[in-house]
């Protein structure tokens, strides 16, 4: 026995070697790299709020502080940020418990439920090390204080409209648009955030904004103290469950993948958010142990004129999770009083509440929720993630949403909004037809029980996707996508009767990425759409294609984004979208319709501590003379948009 723990560590630290390299890469560009893999899961990027801030800030606490240790990983990061899945993690834990830690990533391969592909996946977004043996002492925390402030700047260059001052109706500020974002944290237990924006056309230290930003956001807290697991004052978000009462977790929804469908019970997340929507602003905190958890809230929803005050308690063993929570949400007048905010938290108008379960079942894995409002009303969320052999991997998600159901902060699987009814199948699947080629498929039926957007009275419909990834080396990778949709649409935009006539789309991309040097690397798209009525007889079509150039050198630390492209679609209703690289803690969803070309050019430059952005980007359209309407109306048929920003560490 002696004789193998000796040949084990040999082996260990001959083939930790080639590891040592990857823990010095910049963790700037890893936070990049992984928002773009995220966004090309994505199916659908019409739908941007599945692309929210939470993303960005969950995956901006892991690389930005140190990246994930697999010898002291948490299960929010496993299953939030490293994408495992609940087996993997279950077997990593008592791969640990009954070896003792990690000396090197490619033990995974000795591990159940792990293969080549997340070996190569996680070689360049974890660390191996041993774990803390002890809690570091107030003077070490004091050291390993972190500082993080950034400044960005940005303008339309052409001039709008709004900003004609000899018109009636005008902006009353500059064009700029301004932000900033202060962090301080030591060593993830003690910090706090603050961020403010101005947005272009509003007053800064004058007129209405005499205190400068229109927007001011910002927390402190407090994590991981003994029992203590979060303390917050100021604004964060909530995550529970499945998202049917409250959740505002990243997911990648329709087409995003086997592990994509759920949501994670992350609890409490103390934030400086720049987005004015989808937080509470008060104070909240939760207390537990490793398997008990109980939290409690109380604030005010910024966007809406209503107070909450609710908890959530959680009980965790390794393979099973139970939980509950309950929210009551009052609504008050915005010249209420502070007695009269407080009365509207004990005097409720609006409430929900839920149960949701985890349950890891051999390698299946079930979860769901149920959840209720003040009008009994139901909400039912069930699916169930299935290993079939190795190489493949199936999901099904069924959801029911009762007519009148209703949550203020919930973000469950749906295809619709607001307190319509909905029920829906989904289906996807995972499938490794060789060693360089993989396949996603996804079917999503479901009935809209009440109007919606376009639709005057109940419908059906259907989506299902293809994607196909091919890596042709190790350094190059072919992506195919297809995506069908079919669903009633009213007919007509007359006011007063609408036919619903059944609407199809056909939308196919192919992008090609490769690597050919070190300090290079190349991105090519081409995404077609078509769509078409029953009574049309062309189909309406779309088209984008583009060329992205990335460059970065390591001496001196600058990296050069290039993008080029044409578009071309015979309507509005044919717009396709794209993923655009954007300065730092910032993404953007390119909407390309009608015809004409854009262009984009981002430089980073990094010195020491400090990093610099500059990003310009200009769209230009071939088939009209203006662009917009109203108060951004621009006289020329293309738009500029500049955009610096300044980030120092210390």
């Amino acid at each position: 026995m002696k004789n193998k723990t000796i040949l084990r560590s040999i082996m260990m630290i001959a083939i930790i070697i080639p590891t040592v390299g990857f823990a010095q890469q910049d963790s700037t560009r890893l936070l990049e790299s992984s928002v773009e893999s995220w966004m090309l899961q994505m199916d659908d990027l019409e739908n941007e709020e599945n692309v929210s801030e939470e993303m960005l800030e969950q995956m901006e606490d892991v690389y930005e502080n140190s990246r994930p240790n697999l010898n002291n990983l948490s299960y929010e990061v496993a299953v939030t940020v490293l994408q495992l899945t609940d087996y993997q993690y279950y077997q990593l834990q008592l791969y640990i418990d009954n070896y003792g830690q990690l000396y090197s990533i490619y033990e995974l391969a000795a591990i159940d439920g792990f293969t080549d592909v997340d070996m190569r996946r996680l070689f360049d977004r974890v660390v191996i090390s041993p774990p803390p043996k002890q809690r570091p002492t107030f003077r070490q925390l004091m050291k390993s204080s972190k500082s993080v402030l950034w400044l960005r700047y940005g303008q339309v260059v052409e001039r709008q409209a709004g900003y004609d001052t000899s018109r009636a109706n005008h902006y009353d500020g500059s064009p700029a648009h301004l932000q900033f974002r202060y962090d301080f944290d030591i060593h993830q237990h003690f910090g706090f955030r603050v961020a403010g924006e101005k947005d272009a056309g509003e007053a800064f230290f004058r007129g209405d904004q005499k205190y400068g930003f229109d927007h001011y956001s910002g927390s402190l807290y407090v994590k991981n103290i003994k029992w203590l697991k979060c303390a917050v004052v100021g604004d964060y978000r909530l995550n529970f469950g499945q998202g049917l009462v409250l959740g505002s977790s990243m997911m990648a929804g329709k087409g995003g993948g086997v592990s994509a469908i759920r949501r994670f019970s992350e609890g409490i997340r103390p934030v400086a958010t720049i987005n004015e929507s989808e937080f509470f602003r008060g104070a909240a905190f939760t207390l537990g142990n490793a398997h008990w958890s109980g939290s409690a809230f109380a604030g005010a929803v910024t966007e809406t004129n209503r107070t909450a005050i609710g908890g959530a308690l959680s009980y965790r063993r390794a393979r099973f999770t139970l939980g509950g929570q309950f929210v009551c949400f009052g609504e008050v007048a915005d010249s209420a009083t502070s007695k009269e905010k407080w009365r509207s938290l004990i005097q409720p108008r609006q409430w929900n509440a839920s149960v949701w379960y985890q349950a890891l079942a051999g390698k299946a894995l079930f979860f769901g929720e149920v959840a209720l409002n003040e009008k009994g009303k139901p909400a039912l969320l069930q699916a169930a993630l299935f290993p079939v052999t190795p190489v493949l991997q199936v999901a099904a998600l069924m959801r029911y949403y009762a007519t009148g159901y209703q949550s203020l902060m919930g973000s469950g699987f749906r295809t619709a909004s607001g307190d319509g009814g909905e029920f829906g199948v989904y289906l996807t699947g995972h499938l490794i037809l060789s060693k360089k080629v993989e396949a996603d498929l996804f079917c999503d039926y479901y009935r809209l029980k009440w109007l919606t957007y376009r639709t005057d009275a109940p419908v059906q419909g259907t989506d299902a996707g293809l994607l196909l990834t091919c890596r042709l080396t190790r350094k190059s990778t072919l992506c195919l996508r297809y995506q069908w949709r079919t669903k009633p649409k009213n007919e007509s935009e007359d006011l007063y009767m609408h036919r619903l006539v059944e609407q199809c789309r056909h939308r196919l991309r192919l992008q090609w990425t490769n690597a050919p040097w070190p300090f290079l690397n190349t991105k090519t798209e081409v995404s077609l759409v078509f769509n078409k009525g029953p009574d049309q007889r062309r189909w309406d079509k779309g088209i984008l294609m583009y060329q992205d150039l990335a460059f970065n050198f390591q001496k001196p630390q600058l990296s050069l984004h290039l993008r080029v492209a044409y578009f071309d679609t015979d309507s509005y209703e044919e717009r396709l979208y794209a993923y655009e690289n954007d300065l730092y803690y910032a993404f953007t969803i390119g909407s390309y319709y009608y015809q004409g070309m854009r262009a984009y050019l981002m430089l980073r430059y990094k010195i020491q501590n400090f990093s610099v952005w500059f990003r310009v980007s200009r769209t230009h359209y071939l088939d009209r003379h203006d662009i917009s309407s109203g108060l951004t109306y621009i006289d020329k048929p293309h738009k500029t948009e500049v955009r610096v920003q300044g980030m120092y560490r210390f």
